[in-house]
């Protein structure tokens, strides 16, 4: 007697995935044309270190820090077990302040009154904006993702200078280091990362009264 042992197609269907959205091609175009960029730059800067454009920057040490600070969300992702989707909003907002030192190193910016400073601002500001608007949807209130915006830029600040500290120890020359140098850089990159909180927290005015709290609290607004 045969038996029937056929599975249904059903119980076994592959599903193709959708085809990406013209959204989903802008995202990898951009973020492909950014890290493609900070490559080409970072190469640049590795072969011409000794140009008088990158002259006391340790372009070297640079180089490497800019293709390592790319692998840091790619590596995030792996070793979280790639979970879905891939944070390209993220991945992007890591690369953008890489890209901004680089192309600034690249053009002699850096050289030019306030032009440091003002950079230092900006990526302290666009990092934390950045994160701010990924962490708004998955905290309960504005105020929790300006905070997680704020410190991210913080943390992203002293985690460049004590970069450039290591890259100086490591015998890279001409950096001409200082403690006020230090500490003007980390004043103005916390300051754009404060003013990315505040651009988090105000993004939805309806949420500024849900406050974190407890239930109870007479001033927690409960959605």
């Amino acid at each position: 007697m045969r038996h029937d042992t056929t599975v249904p197609a059903s119980s076994n269907q592959f599903h193709p995935a959708p085809p990406p959205t013209p959204g989903d091609i802008a995202w990898v175009a951009a973020i492909t044309a950014a890290k493609a960029t900070v490559v080409w730059l970072a190469l640049d800067a590795f072969l011409n270190s000794s140009s008088p454009r990158y002259s006391g920057k340790a372009m070297r040490i640079r180089a490497i820090g800019y293709a390592g600070g790319m692998l840091l969300v790619p590596l995030a992702w792996r070793l979280r077990g790639r979970p879905q989707p891939y944070p390209r909003e993220l991945g992007l907002a890591v690369t953008l302040p890489l890209l901004v030192d680089a192309g600034g190193n690249a053009a002699g910016i850096y050289q030019r009154a306030h032009a440091d400073d003002l950079v230092h601002f900006a990526d302290g500001a666009l990092l934390s904006s950045v994160v701010g608007a990924l962490a708004t949807p998955r905290v309960k209130t504005s105020w929790e993702a300006a905070g997680v915006a704020a410190l991210a830029g913080t943390a992203a600040a002293g985690l460049w200078e004590i970069g450039e500290w290591v890259g100086l120890k490591l015998g890279a020359k001409g950096m001409d280091l200082s403690y006020n140098d230090t500490m003007t850089d980390l004043a103005e990159t916390v300051a754009g990362a404060f003013l990315g909180g505040l651009v988090t927290l105000l993004r939805h005015p309806s949420r500024l009264r849900q406050v974190p709290g407890r239930p109870a609290d007479p001033v927690l607004t409960r959605s």
